[in-house]
């Protein structure tokens, strides 16, 4: 008989777990992760108030994502195309007077956005008639070509017509240099070699991957546009160069 007491004691504690798990509620599933993978996990891990947030978001053992943030920021379409023609006068001007005229890149407008990871500005090209000595010292009616090894470029133009080449082999190609010296990963020279020719006008949308070429070449008129420089992480200075 005293055999059989642990036994009996065995069974009666099995009979209880058992019950108990019959009678606990089914965890649910909280949608986590990747939107296309919908991955699925119990309840269990979820946090207490409901919210599954991704990849350590927001933790205190982990830097801040974007420490230097824009605010929300809304640009009204008529203010772009006002800022096109106020751009499209400055450059005017600026190319009549002596002493300027080197460089046809124009910036204003109500578009200014700097951070860490991506910038956002708004630039004008004036159409150039006669050539004059380029940042890398080639006689041309046009600006330098550009190459920028951790950038992506997004333009998105704004105001008149042009050419946009792209891709092929920079000629005479030099690193870019600032008033601290050369600029690793930006590149500068002039013509493109092998590159394909957009023709671009208000309304368009062009994307430039990292360590691509690309040199704007406007019409009579100009043409202006919204830029958006996104880093890829090989950059650890401001986009904006």
């Amino acid at each position: 008989m005293k055999k059989m007491v642990p036994v009996l004691v065995m069974g009666a504690a099995f009979a209880g777990f058992v019950a108990g798990q019959a009678m606990r509620p089914k965890p649910e599933g909280v949608l986590s992760g990747h939107f296309d993978e919908l991955s699925m996990m119990p309840s269990a891990l979820a946090q207490d108030k409901g919210e599954v947030m991704p990849f350590g978001y927001n933790s205190p053992r982990e830097p801040a994502l974007a420490p230097d943030a824009p605010p929300i920021t809304y640009w009204n379409i008529d203010d772009i195309r006002k800022a096109h023609t106020d751009l499209a006068e400055k450059a005017a001007k600026a190319l009549t007077q002596a002493g300027s005229g080197s460089s046809q890149s124009f910036g204003g407008g109500p578009v200014h956005v700097q951070t860490r990871n991506f910038s956002i500005f708004m630039l004008y090209r004036a159409h150039r008639e006669q050539p004059v000595l380029s940042l890398t010292k080639v006689n041309s009616v046009w600006d330098d070509a550009e190459m920028h090894a951790g950038a992506y470029d997004f333009y998105v133009i704004t105001g008149g017509t042009g050419e946009m080449i792209v891709g092929g082999k920079i000629a005479n190609r030099q690193n870019l240099r600032d008033k601290d010296g050369i600029i690793p990963g930006e590149y500068r020279g002039q013509p493109i070699e092998g590159g394909h020719t957009f023709k671009v006008k208000a309304g368009d949308w062009l994307l430039i991957p990292p360590d691509t070429s690309l040199q704007p070449k406007p019409d009579a008129g100009g043409f202006s546009y919204m830029i958006m420089k996104i880093n890829v992480g090989v950059y650890p200075w401001s986009l904006v160069r």
